[in-house]
């Protein structure tokens, strides 16, 4: 396994967590608690995005070997 695999794995991992969040979020009947989970799954979006940079960082450093 190289770092970009291991990635594309945390990504998937984050798109479950947002998932369940967002399920968590959809079930709840505390506005609190509802808010609590959209600002968790929002969360997950964030760090999507940061390891998506990371990926692509990776491979342009790989290109350029």
């Amino acid at each position: 396994m190289d770092w970009l695999d291991f990635i594309e794995i945390m990504v998937l991992d984050e798109k479950v967590s947002k998932a369940k969040y967002k399920k968590a979020g959809e079930i709840a009947t505390d506005p609190k608690i509802k808010e609590l989970f959209k600002k968790l799954a929002y969360e997950e979006d964030v760090h999507m995005a940061v390891l998506q940079k990371f990926k692509k960082d990776i491979q342009k450093a790989a290109s350029k070997t």
